[in-house]
């Protein structure tokens, strides 16, 4: 029975899985983020705010809010997209940089699972209507598949050469320079 070893993968099909994963990551982190700012938007139009469960304050300032959510989602965009075309640089400090960002997006899924808005925000039904649940389940559902995509780049990662040792060959596998008198 075969079994998979991502040593042995061709440069071009690492490239090609690594850069898909990326830009997974970057697809689902947009939509956490997008669908989250919605939500804060609507923020102040509910008469009764939730108690800060998602929101860190005294980090800096201690009126400061920032949204722990909001700050991932929003650094793996362009994360994502530069990781894309560096990953075989210095895969190995990459593999610590995604296994950072999905330990970071799978507590903000805790945080998002901890979190509903139906209880935290009351009158938020009547303001917005039913259909927020979907959109809550789907930034959940988005911030798992996405920190499962960190996880899986950070796997692949590990096990990528990088680009200067796949340029340099060892001394045993050199070929021997000719003689002057063989060359032509």
């Amino acid at each position: 029975m075969p079994t998979y070893n991502p040593r042995e993968m061709e440069p071009s099909t690492l490239a090609l899985l690594s850069r898909g994963l990326y830009i997974s990551e970057s697809c689902c982190a947009a939509l956490v983020l997008g669908i989250n700012s919605w939500y804060l938007s609507n923020y102040n139009d509910t008469p009764v705010y939730p108690q800060a469960r998602l929101i860190y304050t005294e980090i800096i300032y201690p009126q400061a809010r920032l949204i722990y959510t909001e700050i991932i989602a929003g650094l793996a965009i362009p994360l994502a997209n530069v990781l894309a075309w560096i990953y075989n640089v210095v895969p190995k400090f990459l593999a610590l940089i995604n296994l950072f960002f999905s330990l970071a997006f799978f507590s903000a899924f805790g945080a998002l699972i901890e979190f509903d808005c139906d209880k935290n925000w009351h009158g938020w039904e009547g303001d917005v209507g039913e259909s927020y649940r979907a959109c809550w389940r789907a930034t959940e559902a988005f911030c798992f598949i996405g920190a499962f995509f960190w996880l899986c780049s950070a796997f692949l990662a590990f096990f990528t050469p990088s680009a200067g040792a796949q340029t340099h060959l060892h001394l045993s596998q050199r070929k021997h320079s000719q003689t002057p008198g063989e060359q032509v």
